[in-house]
């Protein structure tokens, strides 16, 4: 909730709960109104206990106002204490349902906060999008996407075009509904949509980034996060994400340059260091590369993508034993795709010599389509190497024909 959106919450329960000629009321609503926008919550709590002795204005719209300035203190203990009261004195008032919805929802009680939404859909218009918005927002949290999805639909045909302010966030919380339904495209639309309606919303630009990279469009994404640093530079997840779309781009030196912006930023965060370390090793600085990842090891344990950069690094400097051992432990642990770990492993093996055992690995490999231009020259150079002569000119021609 926004001190926007609270605000016109307020002063809706100030032209009901009260007499619009009543001056001196108007007086006290202004200098409440004054604190809030500046921030002074602390003083205008001191301000409403003064007026609550007084009884000079109504008490429900005292206790929404304790309510609302608790909730910008970040006490919502308080906030929902003071808002239950005003909702026992008035139970069908639905700005009070709506103050407790979003205290609810800002405090994870979903369930209670979705109680409050539903009860806003069959009120006026305004309230409708906001309670369709609201059931939608804590059908996201709880990963129930298909249904969001409805509710964001029903919010947007509810949406006026002029009402840019509740377009967008809608627009934005149903691309990410689409993004986890794994429809990229659409989520792609429904953010650009977004920043037709709004070209500098932050957190719009982040999830376009985002989808963008999921489409492997990462030149895109990477323009798009450089946009965004160049507002907020000191922005983490921006810098390694920006970094990790230029490497997709094989422009390592570039994102090894982000990669080094953020540490110093973040010496310890463990996604930049083990983004790095890969990063490194695309470039050939192993040694460098495992002292990366090293480090990040301190911080994340048992991370698959760290572990298996890592055997990696090992089999490119010849410790194909202790490769081999990180490949196995992932293999085991039975929490990862195994298709990339196989074809590793594999690698690891011919590299060793053992051509038998690198072939186990290489027809264990589930997922077929994922057999490409490496995969088919790996299978020739294990068959030649045990004599088969026949099946890796076979498999040199499949990889001859992926090539060309």
């Amino acid at each position: 909730m926004t001190k926007k959106e609270a605000y016109s919450v307020l002063l809706n329960l100030k032209s009901t709960e009260n007499d619009k000629n009543n001056k001196q009321h108007s007086t006290q609503f202004i200098w409440m109104s004054f604190l809030f926008w500046i921030g002074k919550y602390s003083k205008g709590l001191y301000y409403t206990n003064k007026l609550s002795k007084k009884r000079s204005t109504a008490e429900i719209e005292i206790y929404c106002w304790k309510g609302v300035l608790y909730y910008f203190l970040k006490d919502y203990s308080n906030a929902l204490l003071f808002l239950e009261k005003a909702e026992i004195i008035n139970p069908k008032n639905i700005d009070i349902k709506y103050l407790l919805a979003e205290i609810f929802f800002a405090t994870a009680q979903l369930e209670k906060a979705e109680v409050r939404y539903r009860s806003l859909i069959g009120s006026n218009s305004k309230y409708k999008i906001l309670g369709l918005y609201g059931i939608g927002h804590c059908l996201l949290k709880t990963n129930r996407y298909d249904e969001a999805l409805g509710f964001f639909n029903k919010a947007l045909l509810s949406t006026k075009q002029e009402d840019q302010d509740n377009l967008v966030k809608i627009l934005n919380k149903r691309g990410l509904c689409l993004i986890e339904l794994n429809k990229i495209e659409e989520a792609r639309l429904c953010f650009e949509e977004c920043l037709r309606i709004s070209p500098d919303d932050y957190n719009v630009q982040l999830n376009l980034a985002l989808t963008l990279s999921k489409l492997k469009k990462f030149e895109e994404a990477a323009k798009i996060y450089k946009k965004i640093l160049s507002k907020t530079p000191h922005n983490i997840i921006a810098i390694n994400n920006c970094a990790s779309c230029l490497a997709e781009c094989d422009k390592n030196y570039e994102a090894l340059e982000y990669y080094n912006i953020g540490l110093t930023i973040d010496p310890n965060n463990p996604d930049l260091l083990t983004n790095k370390g890969y990063c490194l090793y695309k470039l050939g600085h192993y040694n460098n590369a495992l002292e990366c990842l090293n480090e990040a090891e301190k911080i994340l344990k048992h991370d698959i993508i760290l572990y298996n950069n890592k055997a990696l690094c090992l089999v490119a400097i010849g410790k194909y034993d202790e490769a081999l051992k990180l490949f196995n432990k992932l293999l085991d642990s039975n929490k990862c795709n195994s298709d990339d770990l196989l074809f590793n492993k594999a690698y690891c093996l011919v590299k060793k010599g053992m051509y038998s055992e690198a072939l186990t690995c290489l027809f264990n490999i589930k997922n077929k389509s994922s057999h490409n231009f490496d995969f088919y020259i790996l299978k020739g150079i294990c068959f030649e190497q045990l004599g088969n002569h026949e099946a890796a000119v076979e498999n040199f021609n499949k990889s001859l024909i992926i090539a060309g």
